[in-house]
């Protein structure tokens, strides 16, 4: 395709998520016919089709046989998304996602804190200890990732649990180092299991400030010096 032709098309994404944005579009809704889009976007076709292609890779048009397109929420989160393939790219620091997790897991806890139920408690500590009666550091790790993606999800707050896993394949590459070097320093390991009670236990008793703290002293014990920077 021409550059016109994409560039064309990249205007028509924009203006779709606009009106996504601004309450014009909704879940469920269905698009006008191409033809119409066509005419009232003034532009050919091909560029359309191209700009529905895009949206339908995106998560955010559907099109169904004989039926049109429609705007759905299938946006897939996954391991090779732009936040972080941008952040390896640009080469920053495991510092900086140290930071960003204290940011937004002191807030998960707090508000998983208020909101828990049995249940997620429930949860909470059987992935604890199925961490710790697993056999290697990646079964480990990724135990410790669903524990964590877990206070994520209680929170209550989508946006926070998508950024949690916008960013997973940092946070898989983060989490794997820490619970690597962890288990070869000593008692580290279990410092992380008394470090994740610690943590639940503020959160079953619906303490705010301490589930916060809790999560933020967790955090600040990972020695960053032996994450892989790569």
């Amino acid at each position: 395709m021409k550059q016109e032709s994409k560039t064309i098309s990249q205007t028509i994404i924009k203006c779709l998520q606009d009106d996504i944005f601004e309450g014009r579009l909704h879940e469920g809704d269905k698009l006008p016919p191409e033809r119409e889009m066509a005419e009232a976007y003034g532009i050919g076709r091909p560029a359309l089709r191209e700009a529905m292609r895009s949206l339908e890779l995106m998560g955010l048009v559907e099109s169904r046989h004989g039926l049109g397109n429609y705007v759905v929420n299938h946006v897939n989160t996954n391991y090779f998304t732009p936040l972080a393939l941008s952040f390896k790219l640009s080469d920053r620091s495991p510092s900086e996602i140290l930071e960003m997790r204290c940011c937004l897991e002191s807030f998960a806890a707090c508000k998983a804190a208020e909101c828990s139920t049995p249940m997620d408690i429930a949860s909470l500590k059987k992935l604890m200890n199925q961490m710790r009666a697993a056999q290697t550091t990646s079964e480990k790790a990724a135990l410790d990732k669903a524990f964590h993606f877990e206070i994520g999800r209680m929170s209550g707050n989508l946006l926070i649990y998508n950024t949690m896993e916008n960013i997973s394949y940092l946070l898989d590459i983060f989490i794997e180092g820490s619970v690597k070097a962890s288990y070869f320093e000593g008692d580290s390991i279990e410092n992380i299991y008394k470090e994740h009670a610690e943590i639940v236990s503020a959160v079953e008793k619906h303490d705010k400030a301490a589930a916060s703290a809790s999560m933020i002293r967790h955090l600040s014990q990972i020695n960053l010096e032996l994450i892989p920077a790569k």
